[in-house]
């Protein structure tokens, strides 16, 4: 029985850590929409800065995974798509800025039609809210996502490859921080969680009240 209990508390945990999760990322993307482009671009270029400021320490971060691969015996492949570079994070922030110049993608009237006297229908382009992307061990593709969905207004949830943990749990930190510091403390860190468990997956999945996309 005490095995039982303690086993329906901790998936009670891994529920309510999930929904907390997910709501407050969907909290803070609301406001994130709320934001003139102006900021949701300053946001960016503090992400982008960020990258480049704290490259030692990301690549600290990779080199531990790096050695655990190594262990495991993971492919050269795997490893290639694995490792972080100077060139790797320099191309990064310098894609995360093209992004930031880029025109505003919300509030653009992609097409209009009078329906009726008076009545027109438009179609016009609007964040899709809180977006669960898992994606394989390449530690670049989260600055790249992270970067998209803070254009767009998006929150996220990011579950990553357990390969490359080291890693993710140090990029997400750095664009946390920077998130925070470019809005001016107007958008908080959890409008990017980072999902570890297998478990919180398959709860987060459940979560169709909050979740509006999962691409895997």
């Amino acid at each position: 029985k005490e095995i039982a209990a303690a086993k329906l508390n901790s998936e009670v945990s891994i529920s309510e850590d999930a929904r907390k999760m997910a709501t407050a990322s969907r909290d803070e993307a609301r406001k994130l929409q709320s934001l003139p482009h102006s900021e949701r671009k300053a946001i960016l270029y503090a992400v982008a800065d960020a990258l480049e400021a704290q490259k030692d320490t990301l690549l600290k971060a990779n080199a531990i995974d790096l050695e655990n691969a190594e262990k495991d015996g993971t492919s050269t492949q795997l490893v290639s798509r694995l490792k972080l570079t100077d060139s790797k994070l320099a191309t990064l922030s310098s894609g995360i800025r093209q992004i930031a110049d880029q025109s505003d993608p919300l509030g653009v009237v992609k097409a209009k039609r009078e329906v009726a006297d008076g009545l027109t229908l438009s179609q016009i382009t609007v964040p899709i809210g809180v977006l669960m992307i898992i994606f394989e061990s390449r530690p670049d593709s989260m600055p790249q996502i992270s970067a998209l969905a803070l254009a767009s207004g998006n929150g996220l949830l990011l579950k990553g490859g357990k390969e490359a943990a080291h890693s993710n749990e140090a990029i997400h930190k750095v664009i946390g921080d920077a998130v925070e510091a470019g809005s001016g403390g107007k958008i908080k860190r959890d409008i990017i969680a980072l999902v570890t468990s297998r478990g919180q997956v398959a709860d987060m999945l459940k979560l169709d009240d909050v979740v509006d996309l999962v691409i895997p």
